[in-house]
């Protein structure tokens, strides 16, 4: 934490230089959240434990995408050049998905293997940060900005959640936890169009943390994939 605050120390800096104007706005977002990697699959199985009682995806690491959402407060300052400088501040549920095709079970005397059909959400909470600079161009009414920055993402809790219906007639599901980071990072490129107090915006982020760097044999490499889209109101 005290590296990142440190980072942000010259951006902060360039505020006071270039900063002529200062906007505040609040905005909502959506987007689709996904791994990319080599241990990344877009299908998997579940493993059941029938003495324990335990229903687990084998690799909740997914390459399709889910729906994610979130909220956020951001604070940026425009010169008379266009130049821009700020930070986004807000919550974000990001989900991936994988499909689910069998399930691998054992009795505690005997295992089984059936056929499925279904899929698990992983969920990720994170309080995001989003320090960035930008340029705008203004044509008449509108504003055109271009950006890039990097989210911090402070991971406040992830676990999956998946359901299958097999081939012996039983539903199986799972809800487990799935911290194995406490934060990401992401940089990115994010377009905003605005319109007097409206906008709207999307952007594309890639993580650099590895979600899997604490598993132990084989091929461990898991990084998230951000497209996000949303709209903003510009409140001063």
């Amino acid at each position: 934490m005290r590296k990142i605050l440190f980072a942000l120390i010259p951006i902060f800096s360039m505020v006071n230089v270039f900063g002529q104007k200062t906007e505040y706005s609040v905005a909502l977002n959506s987007g689709l959240f996904s791994f990319s990697g080599k241990s990344v699959q877009s299908t998997t199985f579940m493993i059941r434990s029938d003495n324990l009682k335990i229903t687990y995806t084998n690799n909740p690491y997914g390459s399709q995408k889910g729906l994610c959402y979130g909220l956020s407060g951001n604070v940026k300052r425009v010169s008379k050049k266009g130049f821009i400088v700020g930070f986004d501040l807000g919550f974000e549920q990001l989900r991936s998905k994988i499909s689910i095709d069998a399930i691998s079970g054992n009795t505690g005397t005997s295992t089984y293997q059936y056929a499925a059909t279904g899929k698990t959400f992983t969920e990720f909470n994170f309080i995001n940060l989003r320090p960035f600079i930008g340029y705008r161009l203004a044509a008449k009414s509108l504003n055109f900005d271009i950006s890039v920055g990097f989210d911090v993402g402070f991971c406040l809790k992830a676990k999956e959640d998946g359901s299958a219906s097999a081939t012996n007639g039983t539903n199986y599901k799972t809800s487990t936890a799935r911290k194995m980071i406490t934060t990401d990072i992401r940089p990115g490129l994010q377009l905003a169009v605005g319109y007097k107090k409206f906008g709207i915006y999307t952007g594309y982020y890639w993580g650099l943390k590895n979600y899997k760097a604490g598993y132990i044999g084989g091929t461990n490499d898991a990084y998230s994939r951000l497209l996000r889209f949303g709209v903003s109101y510009l409140l001063k």
